[in-house]
């Protein structure tokens, strides 16, 4: 069955997306979550989860953060907390995560999501072997490799098909730095509506920083209308779209169009007129045609 993973930014989204085809929710806390699209409360979670199964969405929380020494009693608490109300996923990418939830015997719990690592099938069979529910693979390799991987590997796999992507974390604060060394101050801290931009490229790339440091995103927006047949045939079945720097209107019209698609719409058609609405936003394909690594040939 077809899994739609989406975004919400408060309660009452949860119908909406359910209502545009939603299968799922990824729902991002404070402390725990990094580069959420919106952020629930730790104690408002048994709400959402009760919400969720009334509306027969699976509720999937992110703990993608990277945790210190002094973090993990906070860490396991917060596990803890998740295997009493019943989550249906946790999203991860520290090691020490993994580490935990198997001592609390939900390790069938995890999704693993370490961004860009994960390029090829042994390693995503790798890590459903251990036990794992599923895996996310990078958003930086190719169409055919994305079908490649889900031909061969046996077990759930998940692919972001919709939004902007992260391109690049660091523990600094490199715009509070950059403004310090400039001599000016400025409140920054978590604001969306900051960006970078090379001189030699038109895109503008968002950047933000928080209370983990310094991310920055794609200079466009990935859009998959094109090659969502070609997934599904290939059998993936969990396919993501994040609303980051968007609203719940703009997730929602996204699920419609490939519902529409898989419905029988012409993808070409949709494509092109989302391109023209969201020129702002440098609609692409991302790195579907092309290879972002090179394989050195004999001499």
């Amino acid at each position: 069955m077809l899994d739609f993973i989406a975004t919400p930014f408060e309660m009452e989204d949860l119908h909406k997306l359910k209502e545009a085809g939603a299968g799922s929710v990824v729902i991002s806390t404070p402390f725990f979550s990094v580069r959420g699209a919106g952020y629930f409360e730790r104690e408002a979670l048994p709400c959402v989860k009760k919400q969720c199964e009334n509306l027969g969405l699976a509720m999937l929380v992110m703990v993608n953060r990277f945790f210190t020494e002094e973090e993990l009693p906070k860490l396991r608490e917060f596990l803890k907390e998740l295997k009493v109300i019943e989550v249906d996923g946790i999203y991860y990418g520290d090691e020490c995560v993994l580490y935990e939830a198997d001592l609390l015997d939900m390790k069938d719990k995890l999704i693993y999501n370490p961004d860009t690592l994960i390029t090829n099938h042994a390693d995503v069979q790798f890590y459903l072997d251990e036990g794992i529910s599923m895996v996310s693979i990078s958003k930086e390799i190719t169409k055919d490799e994305v079908c490649e991987i889900a031909h061969q590997v046996k077990g759930d796999i998940e692919i972001i098909i919709h939004g902007r992507v992260n391109m690049m974390h660091s523990k600094r604060n490199l715009i509070s730095n950059y403004l310090k060394f400039i001599g000016r101050e400025e409140d920054i801290k978590g604001k969306r509506s900051l960006f970078i931009m090379e001189e030699t490229r038109d895109e503008h790339m968002p950047i933000m920083e928080d209370e983990f440091g310094t991310h920055v995103f794609s200079g466009y927006t990935l859009a998959s209308f094109m090659e969502i047949k070609d997934f599904v045939d290939a059998g993936v079945r969990h396919m993501r779209i994040d609303g980051i720097f968007h609203n719940i209107d703009y997730v929602c019209e996204a699920l419609r169009l490939y519902h529409e698609i898989l419905d029988g719409k012409d993808a070409k058609q949709i494509d092109e007129m989302y391109r023209e609405k969201y020129k702002e936003d440098h609609v692409t394909s991302g790195f579907y045609y092309t290879k972002t690594s090179k394989v050195k040939v004999g001499e």
